[in-house]
């Protein structure tokens, strides 16, 4: 217990008066909690959406949420941009390598042995010495290379981009047009059908992925919170809940389920408060279509979520370092282009997913609960079964933050708060500031 003052710990919780700064203590009254009579509630429905499942809050969740990042990810798949990062890649190699020589005593014959090695390596439709600029060709040296570098990946970039509309329109002046919107409904239909085979296919994947259901205890203790929270939330239905028997401190919502992971509740200490709170999260995730919307933004981008995911996948396989570097050398541009172009853009919609469910735990009465929970685990317990899920989840809004918002007006907190179970850690004392490592 902290005084609600100067913030410092009070020895006695039972105390009148703070011994620190003097300032009268108020004894917090807590009220009892209102009992829970599961007749009354809404039993847990499987795969019952909160607010449908109606075709209007299942298109709020797709293409009405996250414009910008839908067209990103439409974009990025269907519209070949890892190839033209690619080749602007090659393009800044070469016209680098080419503005470093350019302008000495070998530059002449260098851009000729350069042209002949990329005719059997890797031919260009273009020769070393169009890729410089007439800076780069006079000057040479370092200046020469960077400007060498820069001028090529544009050049190289943009030719890549613009020869295939070129080469349609060349044809028909309308097939460019054509082409484009058959891109697009290509992707909207292939994003609609993977929302429905994420849908369709869930508890089967959640099943391999290790999911099961509850034994009794575990469904006497958990589905009452679960009930009791749905009921605060105002929802007709709740999604089935299931446990994974893993040691990470995670939960996650899917469309139809939600699946929370055994060494969340152990490290929670099974404490209710806690575990409502978390609860009650993913519950504002499931209620909001969550899930909805991370299926689609994989399904619009469907191709380069598959190779980003084999990049991925290869990349935590590889033990050897120099086959970690074969595979970002071959797959850079897709890396690049997830990470820093599609990702980036809906990242936004991910962070204010977090901060809306927190909010909405909080209106239903959990903040204690998930603020103790988020104090105690130093970070989000949201899991992620994929690299598109984790890379999604470093974007996720500071743990600091997200405390931040969940304090009660007026009460001070102190940089320094010990939490509950941290009692119970060895070397725990008044004044330590141990913290559990996970």
């Amino acid at each position: 217990m902290f005084c609600d003052q100067c913030g410092r710990l009070l020895p006695d919780p039972a105390a009148t008066s703070c011994p620190h700064c003097g300032a009268a203590l108020t004894p917090a009254v807590t009220p009892a909690p209102a009992p829970v009579v599961l007749d009354a509630l809404p039993a847990p429905v499987p795969g019952r959406a909160a607010r449908g499942p109606s075709r209007r809050s299942w298109v709020r969740a797709t293409i009405g949420r996250n414009v910008p990042g839908t067209l990103a990810g439409i974009v990025g798949a269907w519209f070949g941009v890892p190839m033209v990062l690619l080749m602007a890649g090659v393009g800044a190699i070469v016209g680098g390598v080419a503005g470093v020589v350019s302008g000495t005593l070998i530059g002449t014959a260098m851009l000729g042995r350069i042209d002949v090695l990329l005719g059997y390596v890797f031919p260009l439709p273009v020769s070393a010495q169009d890729l410089l600029p007439t800076a780069a060709a006079q000057i040479g040296g370092i200046v020469g290379g960077l400007l060498g570098m820069v001028n090529g990946a544009l050049e190289l970039g943009a030719m890549t981009a613009v020869y295939p509309w070129r080469k349609l329109y060349a044809g028909d002046p309308l097939w460019p047009v054509a082409v484009l919107l058959g891109q697009v409904l290509v992707a909207v239909v292939v994003g609609g059908l993977y929302v429905w085979w994420s849908a369709a296919t869930e508890a089967a994947r959640l099943r391999i992925g290790g999911a099961r259901r509850l034994s009794r205890r575990e469904a006497d203790w958990l589905l009452p919170i679960l009930t009791e929270a749905g009921q605060r939330l105002g929802l007709t239905g709740l999604p089935r809940l299931l446990i994974d028997d893993r040691r990470e401190p995670n939960a996650a919502a899917g469309i139809r389920h939600i699946v929370i992971n055994q060494g969340l509740l152990e490290q929670l200490n099974h404490d209710r408060e806690q575990v409502a709170g978390v609860l009650a999260h993913e519950l504002a995730h499931w209620r909001d279509g969550d899930a909805i919307a991370m299926a689609w933004a994989k399904g619009v981008a469907l191709p380069l979520y598959l190779v980003f995911e084999l990049a991925d996948r290869m990349l935590r396989a590889a033990r050897a370092r120099p086959l970690q570097v074969l595979i970002r050398v071959l797959l850079w541009s897709v890396l690049v282009t997830v990470r820093y172009g599609v990702l980036p853009a809906q990242s936004r919609l991910w962070r204010g997913q977090e901060y809306r469910a927190d909010a909405a735990a909080a209106a239903a009465g959990y903040a204690p609960g998930l603020r103790q929970a988020l104090t105690y685990l130093r970070g989000s317990f949201d899991g992620q079964r994929s690299g598109w899920d984790r890379t999604l989840l470093a974007s996720h809004p500071p743990n600091e933050l997200r405390l931040e918002r969940l304090e009660d007006t007026g009460r001070v907190y102190p940089m320094n708060e010990d939490h509950p179970l941290m009692r119970a850690l060895p070397g725990w004392t008044g004044d330590s500031t141990v913290r559990k490592g996970w």
